[in-house]
């Protein structure tokens, strides 16, 4: 019997916040036991209590947490050699239709460490490099090609679905907000379907495009797909608006570190 394919809707909504029930603590004092029995208790929540603190405080053998800037370095290389030997790289570099262009940008000074996925998410075992990004002339669609690391998972070895979000949220402004005014906006709404699950320690491709502009409104489309373009893992849409005061948004945007 053929296998149904992965499928997961979402949009994204408010997280909710979780709490463990507590115990109840009593005033009055509890039944009396044995010397015996309240030493062997005392004896075995001791031992319970050592072994939670030892779990909680082993020092990580994650080598990736001991990495050197020269280990990233290095690393970042290695990928970069790999990313730009890909005949969709090359083709993206060849063709007069688009044009590379860098990811950040817009960020500068303090900013730009602060940014989640170009600061935050930054190093080996997340995005140790860049993505190489396209734009087409009229900066409606955009193309990238990005390699994500083993310390983005959520389940094991497979990537955080918040992270595939962020990417196309990310991906969806790259093609809409040229487009509006001022070349300001902000999401007003993001919907996902989770095709299938995206293996970590790999590069994928983001494709996104603008699909329509309506004064203040821009909407937008975008997917994550394989390196062969043979398996398409994520699909998202999105509504990015244009504030009333954008040139006070954009002042504000573009201060000072």
């Amino acid at each position: 019997m053929a296998s149904k394919p992965f499928f997961l809707a979402c949009t994204v909504r408010r997280p909710q916040i979780y709490r463990f029930p507590s115990r109840r603590l009593y005033s009055t004092a509890p039944p009396r036991r044995s010397s015996l029995l309240f030493l062997s208790s005392a004896l075995g929540a001791a031992a319970a209590s050592s072994f939670v603190t030892y779990q909680l405080f082993t020092p990580s053998t994650d080598p990736l947490s001991t990495a050197s800037d020269e280990d990233e370095l290095a690393y970042a290389a290695l990928l970069q050699a790999e990313r730009d030997g890909h005949d969709l790289v090359k083709e993206m570099r060849q063709d007069t239709q688009w044009k590379e262009v860098d990811p950040y940008s817009y960020l500068s000074g303090g900013r730009l460490h602060r940014n989640f996925t170009a600061g935050t998410l930054r190093g080996k075992g997340k995005f140790a490099l860049r993505p190489a990004l396209f734009h087409n002339k009229d900066m409606t669609e955009c193309v990238a090609v990005l390699h994500v690391g083993e310390r983005l998972s959520g389940h094991d070895k497979i990537v955080h679905g918040g992270v595939l979000a962020t990417l196309m949220d990310e991906m969806i402004a790259r093609a809409t907000i040229p487009s509006l005014p001022y070349q300001t906006g902000f999401t007003a709404n993001l919907t996902l379907n989770y095709r299938q699950p995206v293996e970590v320690n790999q590069f994928i491709v983001l494709r996104s495009k603008l699909n329509k502009l309506d004064g203040r409104k821009a909407y937008g489309e975008a997917r994550i797909e394989s390196l062969d373009g043979q398996t398409t893992f994520v699909e998202a849409s999105a509504l990015f608006v244009s504030p009333k005061q954008a040139l006070l948004a954009m002042a504000s945007r573009f201060r000072p570190a």
